[in-house]
């Protein structure tokens, strides 16, 4: 993997079903375009695996997650991945596994063929490739601090935001 590669994390079941979908649709489309893309279970680690999914939701760049068959685990990974304003790909076999709360994000509908699924995705994936957006704190700006009841000033709040941001790894170019 280059250093300033594109890491896209891929949230999908743990189903055998979904292999070919995964090796020849999604990974072999970032491979063509210059990312890096793996999925939990390609990897080696020590920590209890819902830590490792969610340390490389925090990490990725991008998430390609596949709605198909209305996985639990899946549509939460995908909920934790809004809720840090990850960039987000959703895909799905068909458009009855799109709950209606999702129904507003865009899909591809791929239907089970790989060759459909690779050319929707690579058009998608290329598009954010080449718009990045910055990287936010989650709503960071909309929140209004309070100590033991009493709202900071605005010059308060930002050093404590500035300071949570340096915690998390972000530094000031990232506000």
């Amino acid at each position: 993997m280059k250093p300033d590669a594109v890491f896209v994390f891929v949230l999908m079941p743990f189903d055998s079903a979904f292999d070919d979908i995964y090796k020849f649709g999604i990974k072999e489309c970032c491979r063509e375009l210059g990312s890096y893309c793996e999925r939990v279970d390609e990897q080696i680690f020590e920590e209890n695996i819902l830590d490792r999914i969610y340390n490389q939701i925090n990490k990725a760049d991008i998430i390609i997650a596949d709605m198909t068959g209305k996985n639990a685990n899946v549509f939460y990974e995908t909920g934790y991945a809004h809720a840090l304003n990850k960039r987000v790909i959703l895909l799905t076999q068909k458009t009855d596994d799109i709950p209606f709360d999702l129904r507003h994000h865009h899909h591809i509908v791929y239907g089970g063929k790989i060759i459909k699924l690779k050319e929707d995705l690579s058009k998608r994936l290329e598009w954010f490739l080449h718009n990045p957006t910055q990287k936010n704190l989650p709503n960071a700006s909309e929140f209004d601090l309070f100590i033991r009841g009493v709202k900071l000033d605005e010059h308060s709040s930002n050093i404590i935001k500035e300071s949570y941001s340096m915690y998390l790894g972000y530094g000031p170019e990232y506000e």
